[in-house]
């Protein structure tokens, strides 16, 4: 009786991996004038956003990495020098900014007790 449940699990166990799709990871490419593109699964280049490993990351139209200030649909975002979006406070050049979980740049609002101006720069504590 164990023989026979043995050969039956072998035999689906063979089944499943031969009829199984292989799974490819998505790779960054580093380029000549030190930009960085991702090519996902299916061999294509990626535009937009993408998330990788628990982070975030912006592509351009052209598929290059970015970094710094950007404006995507009316909403202001900061990726860090790895390209990887900042949420929570995150201080730059001397100023504090919060970005909520999605990475949205606050504005002219209260955070908890402080204030973020026009501009997203913290500028006051109540």
């Amino acid at each position: 009786m164990k023989k026979i449940r043995f050969c039956a699990a072998a035999t689906a166990f063979l089944l499943l991996l031969s009829t199984s799709v292989p799974v490819y990871a998505g790779t960054w490419t580093a380029h000549e004038d030190k930009t960085w593109s991702y090519v996902n699964d299916e061999g294509e280049s990626v535009k937009g956003w993408i998330k990788e490993d628990g982070k975030t990351y912006y592509l351009d139209e052209n598929g290059v990495l970015l970094t710094g200030w950007i404006e995507d649909s009316e909403k202001t975002y900061y990726l860090d020098e790895e390209g990887v979006l900042k949420t929570g406070w995150f201080k730059l050049k001397g100023s504090w900014y919060y970005f909520d979980e999605k990475g949205v740049l606050a504005k002219d609002q209260w955070i908890d007790n402080y204030y973020v101006n026009k501009d997203g720069k913290m500028k006051g504590v109540r």
